[in-house]
């Protein structure tokens, strides 16, 4: 091949794959009602906003919702968008491009656009626009600091917009990530309890929306140009939360004794505890430590109901910890190299429940089908699909709690194992739609990093 034949087609092979490697998001300002002043100055901030992170187009058309066009995109945002600007044909392409792991941001007016389409209220929680009061001040309230979009935001967010009420209260629906403070401006007609921002899982996708965006100062904004570039980006990557986002160890309750670092061994001198190497100031930590095995259980300040989890950890010789969905569910941590016939207390295992009362005290453990455990001192990791226990309108339980899938070194060491209460060592009482994830601390020296965690839509919402 000639020399500049070759030159060219590293050229296409290279420029394919950056392209391949940058994320793409449609943005749609199509308008059949109010039209917003602001979606022209808007969309070309959106340009600046996604420098380096993603690629913008903008669109007015709807023309562009088909099957095959929706797969160039990793997110669509709706900017402002007014009335119903969706024809049969296409809410069916972006109900089935959500479905099948696509992303929605909707921006301010996307809660006034198609109030007669059922799918685009799921996605608002049933919250579409009915009022508002004249553009001022107010102060929202971050609910959930661990989510990417509003981990950079004070507790008391201080900022002026157009702040919609809305025709009902979507927390019973949506994960509520900030809620407004009414006593702080003058309401028009007042909600009481005023989600604002939010997000809901929609099927293998995700789904985000916030009450900001209706001024061209808006856009401007560091702080809210941060909050939809992140919003944007998590929807883009389907809905999944680091929960280990920045050295330090905010978003957990327990932290005290635990140590935030760079890097982790087994000590080859002791080896039933680990080595750490602190981070310097030029560096990511990013790794919880339990030096001494004797320390507070870790969990996170946020709750979390039907979810897929990840994450990775490292014990040493004879160690033992526990990954507690809703702090009530454990999966064991444990050295358990070399074990021939793996119990329910063995690493991998759902731990058994537990009840003075009966003969045997201890019962509805599972054994893990296979010993998946590494030696002592290497990384280990759990991909783990599990399903919160559902209740009725009077608060009744009707189905139970179940371990979808769980993944150890990525081998499937169960599937569809339903708990009919909590597990030994989990938080008694009564059992609840969602909790916190708890990492147990009091039992032995144990490490975890690449904590990652995903809302997943319940099976009844996608009848």
């Amino acid at each position: 091949m000639s020399t500049w034949r070759v030159i060219l087609a590293c050229f296409f092979v290279t420029s394919s794959a950056l392209a391949m490697d940058v994320p793409a998001v449609l943005v749609f300002s199509h308008t059949e009602g109010f039209r917003h002043d602001c979606i022209e100055s808007a969309a070309q901030e959106l340009h600046e906003i996604a420098e380096g992170h993603f690629t913008v187009e903008v669109t007015e058309d709807p023309a562009e919702f088909t099957p095959g066009n929706l797969t160039r995109f990793d997110a669509v945002v709706f900017l402002n968008t007014t009335g119903d600007v969706l024809n049969d044909a296409q809410q069916e392409a972006f109900s089935a491009y959500l479905h099948d792991g696509g992303g929605y941001v909707g921006v301010h007016g996307a809660a006034d656009t198609e109030n007669e389409w059922p799918f685009y209220g799921q996605l608002l929680g049933g919250a579409w626009f009915i009022t508002h009061p004249a553009v001022q001040e107010a102060t929202v309230v971050v609910e959930d600091a661990h989510h990417p979009a509003m981990s950079h935001l004070p507790e008391r967010w201080v900022r002026t917009d157009e702040w919609y009420e809305f025709t009902a209260n979507p927390r019973a629906r949506v994960h509520v990530l900030a809620s407004l403070d009414e006593t702080t401006y003058n309401v028009a007609g007042g909600m009481g309890d005023h989600p604002i921002a939010w997000t809901v899982p929609v099927g293998n996708g995700a789904a985000f929306y916030t009450g900001g965006g209706h001024t061209k100062e808006a856009f401007t904004e560091p702080a809210f140009r941060e909050h939809l570039r992140d919003a944007i980006l998590w929807a883009i990557g389907d809905g999944w939360i680091d929960l280990i986002q920045e050295p330090g160890m905010g978003g957990w309750k327990g932290s005290e004794q635990w140590l935030d670092v760079e890097a982790v061994k087994m000590n080859p001198e002791e080896p039933g505890r680990l080595l750490t190497v602190s981070a310097s100031d030029n560096s990511a930590a990013g790794i919880f430590v339990n030096g001494d095995g004797h320390v507070p259980n870790l969990l996170t300040e946020s709750e979390f109901g039907d979810v897929e989890l990840h994450l990775e950890f490292m014990v040493p010789e004879g160690s033992n910890s526990g990954v507690y969905l809703q702090e009530r569910y454990e999966i064991q941590v444990l050295d358990s190299w070399g074990k021939s016939k793996p119990q329910h207390d063995d690493c991998g295992g759902i731990y058994q429940r537990w009840d003075p009362e009966r003969d045997p005290m201890g019962y509805e453990g599972h054994a893990p089908r296979v010993n998946a455990a590494r030696k002592p001192g290497h990384w280990q990791s759990y991909d783990i699909i599990f399903r919160a226990p559902t209740f009725d309108a009077e608060g009744r339980k009707i189905a139970n709690a179940r371990f979808e899938k769980v993944v150890h070194n990525g081998i499937v060491v169960h599937e569809d194992v339903e708990l009919t209460g909590y597990t030994r060592a989990g938080k008694s009482g009564e059992e609840v739609a969602s909790g916190p994830l708890m990492l147990q601390g009091d039992h032995g020296p144990v490490a975890y990093r690449n904590i990652r965690i995903r809302r997943i839509s319940s099976p009844s919402s996608e009848e």
